[in-house]
């Protein structure tokens, strides 16, 4: 706009100008050097208030049209409605941690700050979300593994909000496993398999490195080995027999059924691995099978949803899986009052209107409110892109996640010292390290123990367990 008409004109929402009528103006001009002085602040329509604004961080979503939906048309219908400019910032999953810590070093960042992982070691710098979780779960329910991940029993406090969760299911080359004659319904199956698809150049990938997705396939194969890292009563059970079954059983799957590359991935390497068939089962979150379909990919066909194998009879025969991510926002304790007061107004908005985000996720996100979707069986099982694909029930395994699915520090919660274990991933090392000969199952399991042991101490002395 040109220069001398500029001053006829005000900024207003989402950085739009408006041209002001005569009568506005000469209404703005009377107020003389006061006027002046608030320029800089002026904010239309409601004129002199500066326009509040909510910052929040994001991990980078697996599925890009939820990113698309949420930042470009919830957040700023949101923050219409209210007077708020909303900016969302995305960041790769595995900087989150380090952000987060970094921000708390600070005393300074932003008004809702989203994990993926357990991040219970950060409740003392969290505020307490007991008024707005707890109005919620009345109204729409909580599912335990959530509960589970963002509530400490031992100071009673809600240290974070979890809008959704996501299940772990595993991925396998239907077509391969079938000529093999097998389905990956149990982990000895799977090894019988992998013995067999290793020879054909499709090994199983299981990753053994240092990153998020080995760290909740391995609890599964713990887990179903009757195994845990804890019991209910924050107290250590990993030096067990059976953990020392679990870890016999991985190397064994290591040397058979797999190749040295595992121990060098990272969280995108089963993604790629199975998309490029390279591999004949992995286990992953649902971007796996949503990216085959949007690229066309050849082998969208043959790739198969599955629920996690169950252990050994002799032990249990349990089957369990890790809830893939865990979403949860915190608001720092250092914030000022009124953006955690806004702050908080937006989860709960959020959460009374979670439907389309389920949507927009494509079922990669299951509600941690469980009747904010109350129809999400249907749902599932109408899944348009697999009906499109003439697979209409590939998705269908979805249907009994909750049955299969549970929190990190299973049966007891994700507690300080399990978000640190995770964080410093000690059971993709202890298995790693009976996997490549470096130590026998039963020193890893020791080894481990040794790891966990002043983590749990140094958690309990500060009163959070």
């Amino acid at each position: 706009m040109s220069e001398d008409r500029k001053d006829r004109w005000v900024r207003v929402a989402d950085n739009r100008w408006r041209r002001l009528s005569r009568r506005e103006f000469l209404k703005i001009a009377a107020t003389g050097a006061a006027a002046a002085s608030l320029w800089p602040y002026i904010n239309v329509p409601s004129v002199w208030a500066q326009r509040r604004r909510l910052t929040i961080l994001h991990w980078a979503h697996f599925v890009p049209g939820y990113d698309e939906w949420f930042d470009k048309t919830y957040a700023p219908t949101w923050g219409r409605a209210n007077d708020v400019e909303v900016v969302v910032d995305h960041i790769p999953f595995g900087q989150i941690p380090a952000r987060a810590a970094a921000e708390v070093a600070a005393r300074s960042g932003h008004d809702l700050y989203q994990h993926i992982s357990p991040a219970a070691s950060l409740e003392p710098e969290t505020e307490d979300m007991t008024d707005i979780v707890e109005p919620l779960i009345q109204k729409y329910g909580i599912q335990d593994l959530a509960k589970r991940s963002i509530y400490n029993p031992k100071t009673k406090k809600w240290f974070a909000l979890s809008n959704s969760w996501v299940p772990d299911p595993g991925h396998y080359r239907k077509d391969l496993f079938d000529e093999a004659g097998f389905v990956p319904d149990s982990w000895d199956s799977v090894l019988q398999a992998g013995r067999k698809l290793k020879a054909r150049n499709v090994p199983v990938g299981i990753g053994l490195g240092n990153d998020i997705d080995a760290n909740y396939v391995l609890r599964d194969i713990l887990w179903s080995f009757g195994a845990s890292t804890q019991n209910q009563n924050n107290e250590i059970t990993i030096n067990s027999k059976n953990t020392v079954e679990s870890v016999k059983y991985v190397r064994a799957l290591f040397k058979e059924a797999m190749t040295p590359a595992v121990l060098a991935w990272d969280a995108a390497s089963n993604n790629l691995a199975m998309l490029a068939g390279a591999v004949s089962y992995v286990f992953n979150a649902i971007s796996i099978a949503r990216t085959s379909e949007r690229a066309n990919n050849a082998l969208t066909p043959h790739i198969q949803i599955w629920i996690p194998p169950r252990g050994p009879q002799m032990l249990g025969g349990r089957r369990l899986g890790a809830q893939h991510v865990i979403l949860a926002y915190m608001i720092w304790k250092f914030t000022p009052d009124d953006r955690k007061a806004l702050a908080k107004k937006f989860l709960v908005d959020f959460m009374n209107n979670w439907g389309p985000a389920f949507k927009a996720a494509e079922l990669y996100e299951f509600p941690s409110f469980p009747r904010t979707v109350p129809d999400i069986q249907q749902q599932i099982a109408n899944d348009p892109v697999a009906t499109r694909l003439g697979q209409p029930n590939k998705y269908k395994p979805l249907a009994s996640a909750l049955r299969w699915s549970t929190n990190v520090g299973h049966p007891g919660y994700a507690n300080a010292a399990e978000a640190q274990v995770f964080d410093t991933f000690i059971i993709p090392q202890m298995y790693a390290l009976a996997a490549t000969d470096r130590m026998e199952p039963e020193a890893a399991v020791q080894w481990a123990f040794r790891q966990m042991r002043p983590i749990y101490t140094r958690w309990k002395a500060r009163g959070l367990m």
